[in-house]
This record gives C-alpha cells, structure tokens and sequence, in this order.
C-alpha cells in the first residue's frame, strides 16, 4: 500500500500555529510513503515566511512533490514579482516542479498553474501552459500502465459548485480533456481552502478531482485539514484529517475501485468491455 499526505494552502505568515503544533505526531502515525503539496506555502511569498515553510517542510519524512500557488510570488515589490516571481520559492523549496514520486503503485508530478503576473486585473487566476501539460502527459505514459496516475497542482482546472471561489482557470477545461485522453487518474489541488473530491467523467475516462483544505487561519468556515490517500491492488481511499481544536480526527472518507478509474482501461476494447460489465452490474 502507498500512503500520501496531501497539504495546500498552509499559508505560513497566516499559518494556524495550534494545528501545526499537533500535526507532526499525527504525520507519525499515517506514516506516508510521500506527501504532496498542492501551493500556497507562504502567505506574501516573503523571505522570512519561505524560511518558516522551509523549515516545516524538512520535518516531513520521505519524498516531497511540491507546487507553488499564487501566493508563492513576492505580493511586495513589484519589479520582483514580474522579474523573478518564484526566485525566493526555488531557492528555498525546491527546483520549479521539480521531482517525480514513483512506486509499485503511483506516479506523481507537479504543474505549476500560478503566475507572477497576468494580462489581466486578477492575477490570482490560475493557468494550464497546455505544452507543459502535454510533457507531464507523455512523461506518465513512460511509466507502467497499472500504476494511478495523480497531477499536483495548485488550482482546480474546474471549480466545484461548493467552492467560496468561483473562478474559470485558463485553459482548465482543456487541460482536464487532455489528462482524461492521457489516462490521469487523479488531478491534486488547494488554492479554494475547502476539501473535496468530485469525480469527473470527460471523454468517458473517470479523473477524480481531489482538493485539500488549509493549515492556516483562512479557513472560510472550515476546520484545519489535509488529506490523507492510500492507494493498494484495489482501491484508492481519501480520508480527510480534520483539526478539531485539540487533535486531528479522521472526518470525511472516499472509496473508489482502481478498476473504475482510467488506468484501468487502456488495453483495447476486450478489456474496456469487461470494465463496463463490472461496472453496470453493481448496485
């Protein structure tokens, strides 16, 4: 079995001191194989805060796959933020999407969907660069068919109907096609600070969409959480572990068959057939 932590939107500079304190012995006992972070490490991309996040980071046993968010760029000093906007994140986390997590049974890779700067009034909103989706694409398809196939990334491609965010990322729609004709399994984001997992059917493929919530004080109405993902030979279960004031608690659990998603359906039409039977027959 592999075991991930999924985190975003820690926000240190904002972070929630009390839930972070408790978090480490909690981390102990998931025992995870890798943890992901879907952005949003920092709260005005500062120095000070990068060295914070950094040091927390270090804390956490086993691989790291790490993405920025928007927040990741420098919100003071402009010439900065349009010269060299992930300058202080690669200097003090990590090679810009930097790294590939890869066992018996996953592959997890980052795309950066945040920008410094945009032609537009919010540069909040995030961004598919389709060409280096396409890379991150054929680099999944490099690597065993059986294994799931998860993108980290900051933003959603599409925003939920739940989400307090309600924002259209460029190229989202697209770029969620293309990962469901390239047989992703599962897109990881934050950026929204609410957890959930929706699963999406474009093209026939199942992609789930899975986000984390935050370890910082800008909850919007939600507890300190993150998620915890464990995938072996039949399913993939997300848990959200949920900060309740005192200790964090198993909340919210979804299961889904590894035979149901998308890696499971690439073998011709013999095999897609014996999936749907599977499929139309459960109650």
């Amino acid at each position: 079995m592999t075991s991930i932590l999924h985190f975003a939107d820690i926000h240190f500079g904002v972070e929630d001191a009390a839930a972070l304190a408790r978090v480490d012995a909690t981390i102990e006992k998931l025992s995870p194989d890798v943890s992901v972070i879907s952005g949003d490490i920092t709260q005005t991309g500062s120095a000070v805060e990068f060295v914070a996040a950094a040091q927390w980071i270090s804390t956490l046993s086993g691989p790291k796959i790490i993405t920025a968010g928007n927040h990741d760029t420098p919100m003071y000093g402009l010439i900065d933020r349009i010269i060299k906007p992930f300058d202080r994140y690669e200097e003090h986390i990590a090679p810009h999407d930097a790294g590939v997590f890869e066992d018996d049974n996953v592959i997890i890779q980052s795309l950066n969907t945040s920008r410094g700067i945009q032609m537009k009034l919010d540069w909040s909103v995030g961004v598919v660069n389709l060409n280096d989706l396409d890379e991150k694409i054929d680099r999944f398809g490099q690597s065993d068919w059986g294994k799931l196939r998860f993108l980290n990334v900051h933003h959603p491609f599409i925003y939920p109907p739940e989400s307090p965010l309600q924002k259209t990322t460029d190229n989202g729609p697209e770029g969620l096609r293309r990962l469901a004709d390239g047989h992703c399994d599962a897109v990881l984001s934050g950026h929204v600070h609410i957890p959930y997992v929706i699963e999406r059917n474009p093209g026939g493929s199942e992609l789930l969409s899975v986000s984390a919530g935050t370890l910082s004080t800008r909850r919007r109405g939600n507890k300190p959480s993150f998620n915890h993902i464990q995938v072996d030979a039949d399913e993939v279960v997300i848990t959200m572990v949920e900060f309740t004031g005192e200790e964090y608690v198993r909340s919210e659990t979804f299961r889904k068959a590894r035979r149901e998603l998308s890696a499971w359906r690439r073998d011709g039409p013999r095999e897609m057939q014996k999936d749907a039977t599977v499929l139309d027959t459960r109650t």
